[in-house]
């Protein structure tokens, strides 16, 4: 899995962005009216600082974010593009790819963070990534129960011989990561929308967060 989002696509994004090409399609219908996602209107810009990883350093780039207005009751909602996830600066790739170090294998918090022999860190050399980040990032991952449902049924109706199904019940939580029924129950989640999206792409050719993540609202 990509350590990073790439200052090419973030830049990709930016030109759709400047052209007014995002479009609101992959949004789900307004929550407080129900109104259709293609009929919301672009209402505003908000400025989004994301960090990267170039050669193990930590660097920030800016891009907008598209906000639209649902046209009946006003409400606005932010549009992500699939490098970005809601309340989170690390690009969606970063999130992942640490979550799946962690949850994937028997590393601890510590040794998941390790690439190329080293933990990224910023440029001014005084702060590197902490631990207790990729343990948000399982988190947040994990509760994302609606989208891995939807992702697994699309992923069933294409390949009806999948295996995922079994794959995903028969994987275990290694004890040594958790110490209550919550957390073990947030490792599996992670483990289970990461092992949804490896499959999905493969089908698929896109990401989950490319359009049904964000039709499900992160959820």
């Amino acid at each position: 899995m990509a350590l990073t989002a790439t200052i090419e696509a973030i830049k990709a994004y930016l030109k759709q962005t400047e052209k007014g090409e995002v479009k609101p399609n992959s949004l789900p219908p307004c929550p407080r009216c129900h109104v259709e996602a293609r009929h919301f209107k672009i209402h505003a810009y908000r400025e989004r600082c994301f960090l990267i990883i170039i050669k193990m350093l930590v660097e920030t780039i800016h891009c907008p974010l598209t906000r639209f207005a649902c046209p009946g009751c006003g409400k606005t909602v932010t549009f992500y593009p699939d490098f970005a996830i809601p309340h989170k600066h690390y690009t969606r790739q970063t999130i992942m790819h640490f979550a799946e170090s962690y949850v994937g294998s028997d590393a601890t918090y510590e040794k998941a963070l390790v690439c190329e022999n080293s933990v990224p860190g910023y440029p001014d050399g005084q702060k590197t990534l902490v631990p207790s980040t990729i343990h948000r990032w399982v988190t947040t991952l994990s509760r994302m129960s609606n989208t891995l449902r939807k992702a697994l049924s699309m992923i069933s109706q294409e390949s009806p011989r999948t295996t995922i199904f079994r794959d995903l019940a028969q994987w275990i939580v290694p004890p040594v990561k958790y110490r209550g029924e919550d957390r073990r129950v947030r490792l599996r989640n992670c483990f289970q929308i990461l092992a949804t999206e490896a499959l999905f792409k493969t089908l698929f050719g896109l990401s989950i967060f490319t359009k049904l993540a964000i039709n499900c609202a992160f959820t």
